[in-house]
């Protein structure tokens, strides 16, 4: 099961339309096959990572239930957020 927060969505809604759609069809993906090798699915310490096209990144903590999805935005972003 797939569940967002409030700042997932924030998120979702300043990225560009284009890139919106993106991640509607990679979260399709997601649903249908998890390992579907475009998504590059992996574990990134506690956090869980999923590529929305090929400059954007979402990211989700696993809990009892699935996945918590908690942010997307650009690689830049994500990078910056491992690191901190």
């Amino acid at each position: 099961m797939h569940r967002t927060t409030t700042r997932f969505w924030r998120c979702f809604h300043a990225l560009a339309p284009e890139t919106r759609e993106m991640a509607r069809r990679s979260y399709g993906l997601l649903k249908g096959n998890p390992r579907h090798p475009s998504l590059h699915f992996k574990k990134v310490g506690k956090l869980c990572s999923v590529r929305v096209g090929r400059r954007h990144r979402a990211l989700a903590v696993e809990d009892e239930g699935g996945l918590i999805w908690v942010w997307i935005g650009n690689h830049a972003e994500y990078e910056r957020m491992l690191e901190g």
